[in-house]
């Protein structure tokens, strides 16, 4: 059995929170709290598998309360209420979450991810989100891996192809890297990043990263390291007003 803590300065979302949880074979709540200061010492005492914890709270954010751990020997999923830029940073930093109103099938999503063991929490997830949400951080990106976690710079990206629900991260300098999720994903991360262009619908791409446009009814898309990406038709123009051309 999964034991679980709810941190929530709301009253009805643990209430909520705790009747979906009830409705669940393999996990159970074993304690709640609204205070984030009392948070620390309760989660010391039950050493639960999980903390379902809210971000926004008075006197000490979900960040901040983390923070006061050394370590972190029990996973976390965030439960925000956050517009699409908080969301964003969660992605960027590979954490996981639930939005509010929280729905079954999305709790459900999160305990499977739980049982397969794909979740990661790091004090360096927990320092850069808490840092993109400040404004201080915005260019780096967390890929979850089997070891760990791996921190890029996304301009050191050359592109991103989806391959079903995993997509292949390729650098500028070669190497590759491959996630467990969907290029709509990243599509959602990089969008205010006037270097990446969503090509087609299976790559995205970094503009400062090609070599060569060749004309056709979209065209071809010449990469640095060789890669040729078919350029969608609607695309073409949009494509080419990036450039000055001579």
């Amino acid at each position: 059995m999964i034991k679980s803590i709810i941190v929530d300065d709301e009253k009805h979302c643990i209430i909520t929170l705790q009747h979906l949880i009830s409705e669940m074979d393999n996990i159970e709540v074993v304690a709640s709290t609204q205070e984030s200061i009392t948070a620390k010492e309760l989660i010391e005492k039950h050493s639960p598998d999980i903390v379902f914890l809210d971000i926004e709270m008075p006197v000490m954010n979900g960040f901040e309360l983390l923070s006061q751990f050394d370590s972190l020997p029990f996973k976390v999923i965030f439960t925000t209420a956050y517009d699409q830029y908080g969301i964003k940073a969660l992605k960027m930093n590979a954490l996981d979450y639930l939005l509010k109103p929280i729905s079954t099938e999305d709790l459900e999503e999160s305990i499977q991810k739980y049982n397969a063991n794909e979740m990661q929490i790091s004090q360096e997830q927990i320092y850069q989100v808490h840092q993109f949400i400040r404004g201080k951080i915005q260019d780096t990106l967390a890929l979850s891996t089997q070891q760990g976690l791996i921190f890029i710079k996304t301009e050191n990206i050359s592109y991103l192809e989806a391959d079903g629900s995993y997509t292949h991260i390729v650098m500028s300098d070669k190497s590759r890297h491959l996630a467990s999720k969907p290029l709509s994903n990243f599509e959602d991360i990089l969008q205010d990043n006037s270097l990446f262009f969503r090509a087609q619908k299976s790559f995205i791409i970094n503009l400062k990263n090609i070599k060569q446009y060749i004309r056709g009814e979209g065209g071809e898309i010449i990469m640095e390291d060789g890669k040729n990406i078919a350029l969608s038709r609607n695309k073409k123009q949009e494509f080419l007003s990036f450039f000055h051309r001579i």
